[in-house]
C-alpha cells in the first residue's frame, strides 16, 4: 500500500476553562495516533490528507480528513468513557429511519477508539433559524418527531456504554449510582441551587416508579437540543450515548432549552401526539437534566442559565 501524505493544517484547540482543561494532554496524544490511523487506511493510499482539527468538540478531538475528492469526519473520544458507543448509537437509529452521519469506519487503534464518519456540509439548527423560524418552519416539531423515533429501539440496561450496554442493569441503580452521588456532593458543597437538592428525593421516586413500571432502556441522546444539522431533513449528530428510560431524555433536551430561557411545547407535541404525556414524569425529567448539568453550568460560571433553571423551579415544583 503506498503511504498517504499527512497534512496537518492547524492544532488541536486547547481549553482555557478549567472545567475542560484536563482534556488538553489527550487532544495533542492523540496527534500521532490520528497520522497512524491515516497510514494504515486502505481509503486513504497515495493520497494527500490534510487533516483540520474543529474548534468544537468538548468530549471529543474532532477532525476534518479531506481528499481531493471527499471529506470525512474523525472523532476520537478523550475521556475512556465519556462518548463511547456513539457508532453503535448513530448505525441503531439510522436503521429506525433517522437521518445521521453515515459511519465508514470505526475501531480501535494503540488502545484508542475512533469513528470515521460522513461530513455534513450544513449549518447547524441553532445558526440557521432565529427561534421564530424554529417555530414558523416547523423545526421543533419534526425534532419531537425525530427523538421519538429515535427512542423506539430498545436498549439494554442504563447510564454510560460499556461493551454495547448500560453500565448498570437497572434504572434505579443507575439512579444511586456514584456519578449521581458525586454530582450531589458538589451540588451540596458549593451551594448551588439549593431547592434542588430539597426536591431530589421526591424527583428520584418519581422517576424510579415510572421506569419499572414502563420497564424498557432506549438509545438516549443526552444532548439532542442543539447537535442537529440543518438539512432536509434533519440531521442529528454528536450524541452522548446513554441507555436511558427515554423520559430523561426527552427532560434534557427541554432542560438545554430552558438554559436560554426557552420552552419549545412544539417538542413535546409531537413527541407525545399518539399517547398521554405525564406531566409529574416529564417535569421530574426536567428537574434532574437541571440537576445533572449544574457541576459543569457552575464550573463554567453560567450563572445565568443556573438562574434560569432556578426561576423553572420556582414556578413548576408544584407539579411534582
Amino acid at each position: 500500500m503506498e503511504t498517504p501524505k499527512t497534512i496537518f493544517t492547524n492544532q488541536p484547540k486547547l481549553s482555557e476553562d478549567k472545567a475542560d482543561e484536563k482534556f488538553n494532554e489527550r487532544r495533542l496524544a492523540l496527534l500521532p495516533i490520528i497520522e497512524k490511523y491515516i497510514s494504515g487506511y486502505e481509503h486513504f493510499a497515495g493520497e494527500k490528507v490534510k487533516v483540520t482539527f474543529a474548534e468544537t468538540g468538548v468530549s471529543s478531538l474532532v477532525s476534518i480528513i479531506e481528499t481531493e475528492k471527499e471529506k470525512f469526519v474523525l472523532k476520537m473520544p478523550l475521556s475512556k468513557s465519556y462518548s463511547l458507543g456513539e457508532a453503535q448509537f448513530l448505525k441503531v437509529w439510522e436503521q429506525a429511519g433517522v437521518k445521521v452521519p453515515h459511519i465508514f469506519d470505526e475501531g480501535v487503534i494503540d488502545g484508542e477508539s475512533y469513528v470515521l464518519m460522513e461530513y455534513i456540509d450544513a449549518p447547524m439548527i441553532r445558526g440557521a433559524y432565529t427561534d421564530e423560524e424554529m417555530i414558523e418552519k416547523g423545526v421543533y416539531t419534526e425534532m419531537g418527531n425525530i427523538l421519538r423515533l429515535m427512542h423506539e429501539p430498545r436498549g439494554e440496561g442504563y447510564g454510560n456504554v460499556i461493551d454495547g450496554k448500560g453500565e448498570y442493569e437497572t434504572f434505579a441503580e443507575w439512579l444511586n449510582g456514584a456519578d449521581m452521588q458525586k454530582r450531589m456532593a458538589y451540588v451540596q458543597e458549593n451551594k448551588v441551587l439549593p431547592d434542588i437538592l430539597e426536591l431530589l428525593p421526591k424527583i428520584f421516586e418519581i422517576l424510579k416508579d415510572h421506569a419499572e413500571k414502563e420497564n424498557k432502556s432506549s438509545f438516549c441522546h443526552d444532548d439532542f437540543a442543539g447537535n442537529i444539522f440543518a438539512t432536509d431533513p434533519l440531521t442529528v449528530f454528536d450524541p452522548n450515548p446513554r441507555f436511558n428510560n427515554r423520559y430523561v431524555d426527552v427532560g434534557r433536551t427541554m432542560m438545554n432549552f430552558l438554559a436560554r430561557n426557552l420552552y419549545p411545547k412544539q417538542i413535546l407535541e409531537s413527541y407525545f401526539a399518539n399517547e398521554t404525556c405525564d406531566e409529574k414524569v416529564l417535569q421530574a425529567s426536567i428537574f434532574l437534566g437541571i440537576f445533572m448539568k449544574l457541576t459543569y453550568a457552575h464550573k463554567k460560571g453560567n450563572l445565568e442559565r443556573i438562574q434560569n433553571w432556578q426561576n423553572y423551579i420556582n414556578q413548576n415544583k408544584h407539579l411534582l
